[in-house]
């Protein structure tokens, strides 16, 4: 008989480098029934600053078709596996500043009137209270990804995080592809590609693997060769550029799609890999005021000047712009999940990956009607292609309950959770 093999042990090459497993039905096989285990659920937060602008995301009142609206339209392609949920809300604490609550805050949903060793109501975020509970199934306990290029350090650490481990203790995040690599895929001190080192120790493995096996490794092994390329690109840049030196955003070696592209590949290669079951990604910080450069869009602006200025209409048509840019990436991170096979679906299928807004306003600062999209299934327990209207203020902690009650957290209660989100499940 076939010895079974862990899927959360790694290959490892001559070298040093060490790769996990993705999904092979090899090591899903039950014993007894030779029916396939279900595959482990992950979770993915997606944070986008400062709202969406409203008039183009939430369709009007009586129209469920959510996907028509022209932020959302790049969600088409998958748009059978998400869900919209509307009447979201948060407490706005009066008195302190309102960005650095919506950042640091976000996952946490603590109760405003609770005693906190900060100025702002943080608590440990759902992320970690998740990854307390599931990260013994993965070689990384969590994966705090960033994608701000900025180097001044002209705003707060709360701005620019939504991962902590409690009040005022930050979960660090990484922002730089080559850091983030490096920890999926630790190289030890070999100059050779990871891949080169890996496929050496793979061969005689590679022979007791099915056809479809076989597969799921070569497609597993080209995408992680191909963020190999991108990597190199960079050292080969950062080689002859100063870091330290440079300027935001216009000798970045990538364009801003290209960098989030990249971080976003890099979280899908680290949830089919099963290196982690958890994961944050903030597409920009919650509040900046240097200008970003756009670079798809043409234009560089300051997100955070276009939101109090949108009641003009050139303005607003911008602002639109770089809602959709991101919604975009977002929607490009769900397909190449969603192109993935594994067990009787998808990753996309086994995985519950959500893109929100800590404001539902970014020009009247107001945290009613928060923009929340979800996507996948949670193993076919979120019925999806649908929104769901849940009543005015309900409080965002019910969506997190409910997330965190999927990842077998055994949570009765969240921060100012009124209960699980009614409707959410199939």
């Amino acid at each position: 008989m076939m010895k079974e093999i862990d899927r959360r042990k790694f290959l490892f090459g001559a070298g040093g480098t060490a790769m996990a497993l993705p999904w092979l039905e090899m090591n899903a096989e039950e014993p007894a029934t030779k029916k396939l285990k279900e595959p482990s659920l992950r979770f993915a937060s997606f944070y986008s600053p400062m709202g969406f602008v409203r008039d183009y995301f939430f369709p009007e009142k009586g129209n469920e078709d959510f996907l028509s609206m022209p932020t959302l339209r790049p969600l088409k392609n998958v748009g059978e596996k998400v869900t919209m949920i509307t009447g979201l809300a948060r407490v706005n604490v009066r008195g302190v500043d309102v960005h650095n609550q919506c950042s640091s805050c976000y996952l946490s949903s603590a109760n405003p009137n609770a005693d906190f060793e900060s100025a702002y109501p943080m608590d440990r975020t759902l992320d970690h209270l998740i990854a307390d509970k599931v990260s013994h199934r993965t070689p990384i306990r969590s994966l705090e990804l960033n994608c701000n290029t900025f180097k001044d350090l002209r705003e707060s650490i709360y701005l620019d995080n939504i991962s902590w481990y409690g009040p005022e203790h930050v979960a660090t995040t990484m922002k730089d592809p080559r850091q983030v690599y490096k920890t999926l895929f630790h190289t030890g001190k070999s100059d050779k590609d990871i891949t080169d080192l890996i496929l050496e120790d793979a061969a005689n493995f590679d022979r007791k693997l099915s056809r479809h096996d076989k597969d799921k490794m070569d497609e597993y092994f080209t995408s992680v060769r191909e963020i190999e390329e991108q990597i190199d690109k960079l050292r080969k840049y950062y080689a002859i550029h100063e870091r330290a030196d440079m300027k935001e955003p216009d000798e970045e070696p990538m364009t801003r799609g290209e960098y989030i592209r990249m971080m976003g590949k890099l979280l899908v290669l680290a949830f089919q890999g099963d290196l982690t079951h958890v994961a944050t990604m903030m597409l920009a910080p919650e509040r900046w005021g240097t200008p970003q450069r756009f670079h798809e869009l043409n234009f560089t602006k300051s997100h955070h000047g276009l939101t109090h200025s949108q009641d003009r209409d050139d303005v607003k048509k911008s602002l639109s712009r770089v809602d959709k840019f991101y919604v975009e990436l977002f929607a490009e991170v769900l397909e190449q999940l969603d192109a993935i096979k594994e067990g009787d679906g998808t990753l996309l299928d086994h995985s519950m990956i959500t893109l929100g807004s800590g404001l539902g306003d970014g020009k009247d600062h107001t945290m009613d009607e928060l923009p929340i999209i979800v996507a996948g299934s949670a193993n076919g327990k979120i019925k999806t292609g649908r929104m769901i209207n849940c009543p005015e203020k309900t409080p965002l902690a019910n969506l997190w309950l409910s997330q965190a009650q999927l990842m077998g957290t055994g949570m009765e209660k969240f921060a100012d959770s009124t209960g699980p989100l009614e409707g959410l499940l199939a």
